[in-house]
């Protein structure tokens, strides 16, 4: 039965691909006409793993999966991004499930919340940064690599390229469009809209982890192409669209 509702779950997706050392990231189509969505794989200090934003994946590559670790933490960043989380949880019934403080009454909607991600997350040397100018709702996680450092995000920056959209989910290009959410690494529309609260408090906090989070290897977004190079850079062009 189990097995069954994992495999309902399974929706087609990419391969597991390096973004750098101890860090993977999937790409997961829900459907042709919306935007793909991101999950991240980070391989903790203790070889297990740490996941953030759930995708239920096929046979082959959850085989890929365990053999990079033991699935140990599992991220429910926001409201939204909760598709999985049950089944993984019941796939891994030792995995914890955590979520920010904000978003945990929605997330145990769906699956109890074993931690809360800015009392546990910091064990394992990851920072959770709490987005200024943003309604309390998700984190930015600062995750060390060994050369760097990463910075996972979810729904307050988009990176929908042309070439990310072409490859995964075409069909999908005219209503993003339209919605003016294609072709730049930034907050969309629709995200100023629901999530933020003041633009240039906004602003100046990414511009500040532009500043503070230094060497910038990777940023990942839920839904667009990861960023790995001039990371510092595009993060600041980011900031200043919001001016």
């Amino acid at each position: 039965e189990i097995e069954d509702e994992w495999k309902a779950h399974v929706l087609p997706h990419s391969s597991i691909r390096s973004l750098a050392p101890n860090l993977w990231h999937i790409t997961g189509i829900v459907s042709r006409l919306i935007a793909p969505r991101e999950m991240v794989i980070y391989r903790l200090p203790d070889y297990t793993l740490l996941i953030h934003s759930a995708i239920a994946l096929a046979d082959r590559e959850m085989q890929q999966l365990e053999a990079l670790g033991t699935p140990n933490i599992l991220i429910v960043p926001n409201r939204i991004h909760r598709l999985d989380a049950r089944v993984y949880k019941q796939r891994y019934p030792n995995l914890k499930i955590v979520a920010p403080a904000a978003a945990k009454p929605y997330v145990e909607e769906v699956v109890p919340v074993d931690a809360i991600a800015e009392d546990l997350l910091p064990d394992y040397g990851i920072i959770c940064h709490q987005p200024e100018g943003i309604r309390p709702q998700e984190l930015v996680y600062e995750i060390p690599l060994p050369n760097g450092k990463a910075l996972l995000f979810t729904d307050i920056l988009f990176n929908l390229t042309e070439a990310y959209l072409d490859t995964y989910a075409p069909c999908s290009k005219f209503t993003l469009r339209w919605l003016g959410a294609i072709g730049y690494f930034g907050i969309t529309p629709l995200g100023r809209r629901f999530f933020m609260t003041d633009k240039i408090i906004y602003r100046h906090w990414l511009e500040k982890l532009a500043d503070e989070v230094t060497p910038l290897q990777v940023i990942s977004v839920a839904h667009g192409e990861p960023i790995t190079v001039n990371c510092d850079r595009q993060l600041r062009q980011a900031a200043a669209r919001l001016s």
